[in-house]
């Protein structure tokens, strides 16, 4: 059953669906390649190409729809009606066979058993920070992945989000949402942009959303902890994750208090870009 929360934001992402692109961009399979941001190239080429893979909060689908060009089973699930629609056009028009899309209340056990498939890999990229009860969305989560699977959680963090709500404040108040101010707040974010809609769908969702929480790493160690998860490392991280793959073991080490303050401490101007947003790895233990 939705929450008010969750009525909230579905009838958002109904209007304003994220991350919103262009369609007509898209005319081959190549296309997504070529478009594909270099964090999803990384998740691929540390994805294998015979693993099964669930994206959840899918919103338009270009994440799924790429990772579903070299595997045979890839599922995208969203509660978002109008995203989806979007995500079932890229399909079609690509003719993407191996990608399957599903309309899924994250909150809901009930529609979460109803899948009926446990998964290689569960990404939750940007998503639990948005349902109004992030720690039960993920324990939800969870009962999708197989034992051994592994997993990738997407939140934005408490220190690495004040430089936005500032920007937010700035553009309320001082610069009335000004059309140049929300290009240049935009171009922080994404840098220059052709494409106007996948500018306005990242103005909505980073200043305009009706509902997020903000999270610390010793939170997430925490659900890691009590959900029988091995820790593998976090991005942004001091580790090379071109190299090293974002599931295997790195030289990083799991972070005590000093080292999880410190870097809290760093993404205030380091996660600029990614609006306060780090992506923890780990595995689910047999």
């Amino acid at each position: 059953m939705t929450t008010t929360i969750g009525q909230k934001v579905q009838n958002f992402y109904n209007k304003t669906p994220f991350p919103d692109y262009d369609l007509s961009r898209f005319n081959r399979k190549e296309d997504l390649r070529f478009s594909a941001y270099p964090f999803a190239v990384i998740l691929n080429r540390s994805i294998p190409k015979k693993a099964s893979i669930i994206d959840v909060g899918t919103g338009t689908g270009q994440l799924s729809a790429f990772l579903s060009l070299d595997r045979t089973c890839v599922y995208g699930i969203d509660f978002s009606d109008t995203s989806l629609e979007k995500a079932a056009k890229l399909k079609n028009k690509l003719e993407l066979n191996s990608l399957n899309l599903r309309k899924i209340d994250i909150l809901d056990e009930e529609q979460i058993n109803d899948i009926e498939i446990k998964f290689d890999y569960v990404l939750c990229l940007g998503v639990l920070h948005h349902t109004g009860n992030a720690y039960q969305a993920f324990k939800n989560i969870l009962k999708l992945l197989k034992p051994g699977g592994h997993i990738a959680i997407g939140l934005y963090n408490r220190a690495g989000r004040f430089p936005i709500k500032i920007r937010i404040l700035l553009a309320k108040t001082i610069f009335k949402n000004k059309q140049n101010v929300k290009d240049r707040f935009i171009k922080i974010q994404i840098g220059e942009f052709e494409d106007k809609e996948r500018a306005r769908g990242w103005w909505n969702d980073q200043y305009l959303h009706p509902h997020e929480t903000s999270h610390t790493i010793g939170e997430v160690l925490k659900w890691f902890k009590k959900n029988n998860l091995e820790y593998y490392q976090m991005v942004p991280s001091s580790s090379n994750i071109e190299i090293a793959g974002v599931w295997n073991k790195t030289v990083e080490k799991y972070p005590n208090l000093f080292i999880r303050f410190y870097r809290q401490l760093t993404w205030i101007w380091k996660t600029q870009r990614e609006g306060g947003y780090w992506i923890t790895f780990g595995r689910l233990k047999k």
